[in-house]
Formats: structure tokens, C-alpha cells, sequence
């Protein structure tokens, strides 16, 4: 698997995976999980697929076997738009070195049954990224049936409000710290030692050199 990072600066060098990005978010959010009405296009996508966002798509041979999305905090995103009382403790994050983490998923073809080595891989891969990219935190609104896997790749969670169902299904609004250590830790589960994240074509930063110098 090779994990591709795909944001406006080179999102018209993947046509086809976001595609089919899209088109597998439907699958999954619209016609399993039933969280969105049916679209005629057969793709899943929402307000908060703007050129803010960055994806990261993973690929074996030309097909997509997961991804997610990542949307800076300082914009609109789901639980700032959507669900910002779930943020009950200290109120929202909003802040450029601090993503909102959202859209994670792996197709039915590639599905493993519990926490296997593709999860691993992938959020291993999303830490790395984000390390790379001076991002400090990363979450959202997350389903608690997520809660062992975290536990199980020892990442610091930090709820920022209490547990609340959403259309009867146990949600929480967290954020989980980046580090080398949560890195490393979910790609020994994975089984992975090398680096699987692609860059290619253009580049534009999650976070810019000036949000980094305000940040510190």
C-alpha cells in the first residue's frame, strides 16, 4: 500500500482516486451507515470537502483501500459547524497546528475484522504526516467503538466534551496528541518499518511557516 496526500495544490494529478474516494465514502456513509441521503452521482461528499482539506488516500495497484480527510480547525468543519455542543468541556479548537480528523475509512474489499494491521499502517501513516506537516493534535467527533483501538496504540486522547449518541450511536468530540511515539507505536501494530506516504507533484502545507512561528 502506498498512501498518497492530496490537497488543491495537485488534487488534478488523482482524478481517478478521488473518484473513487469519493465514490467508496458513499458506499460506506450513505448506503451502510445511512448517514446521508443517496446522491445521483454515486459520491459522498459534504461542505467540508473544500480546497481547505487534505486527503489521505491509500492505494494498492490503482485502487483505493482507505483514507480520510484532514480540514484545518481555523475552518469550517463538522464539529465546529455541525456539532459544536458536543465541545462542552473548554469549547472549541481552533487553531492552524490543530486538525480535524474526519471521513476515515477502509474499503469492504480490503476490510479486516478487529483492529488489524491496515489500521495500524494507515494511522501510523497519518501520524507521520502530520509530524512531518507541524501539526500538533488531530480529531473530532469519533464513534467510541474507536476508543480500544487508541488505547491499544497507547495515544494520549483528550476528550474535549462528554459522550453523547448520535442517531443511537455512542459518539465523543477528542483529540489525540501527535508524536513519534504514537507514530511508531501504530506501525509496529501494522507490522510496518519503512515510510509508505507519497508526496507527489505540487506541494502546499497543512500548516504555513508563519502559522508554525505563531504557534510556538
Amino acid at each position: 500500500m502506498q498512501i498518497h496526500v492530496v490537497n488543491a495544490a495537485n488534487r488534478h494529478l488523482y482524478d481517478d482516486l478521488l473518484d473513487q474516494f469519493f465514490r467508496a465514502r458513499h458506499e460506506i456513509y450513505v448506503e451502510e451507515k445511512g448517514w446521508r441521503d443517496a446522491d445521483p452521482s454515486g459520491k459522498e461528499i459534504d461542505q467540508f470537502d473544500t480546497d481547505a482539506a487534505t486527503y489521505l488516500i491509500g492505494e494498492i495497484g490503482g485502487e483505493v483501500m482507505t483514507g480520510t480527510r484532514l480540514v484545518p480547525t481555523t475552518e469550517p468543519h463538522l464539529l465546529s459547524e455541525v456539532f459544536p455542543h458536543m465541545a462542552d468541556f473548554k469549547g472549541l479548537i481552533r487553531h492552524p497546528d490543530v486538525a480535524e480528523w474526519t471521513r476515515g475509512f477502509i474499503t469492504k474489499k480490503f476490510r479486516e475484522q478487529g483492529h488489524g494491521p491496515i489500521k495500524g499502517q494507515f494511522c501510523g501513516t497519518v501520524m507521520e504526516y502530520c509530524l512531518l506537516e507541524g501539526i500538533k493534535a488531530i480529531g473530532g467527533v469519533q464513534e467510541t467503538y474507536w476508543l480500544p483501538l487508541w488505547k491499544r496504540f497507547r495515544w494520549t486522547v483528550r476528550p474535549v466534551g462528554n459522550p453523547r449518541e448520535i442517531d443511537g450511536v455512542p459518539c465523543v468530540a477528542a483529540f489525540f496528541d501527535v508524536s513519534r511515539t504514537a507514530q511508531l507505536k501504530a506501525l509496529s501494530c501494522g507490522g510496518l518499518s519503512s515510510s509508505i506516504l507519497v508526496y507527489r507533484g505540487p506541494y502546499r502545507p497543512f500548516v504555513t511557516e508563519a502559522e508554525r512561528r505563531i504557534a510556538v
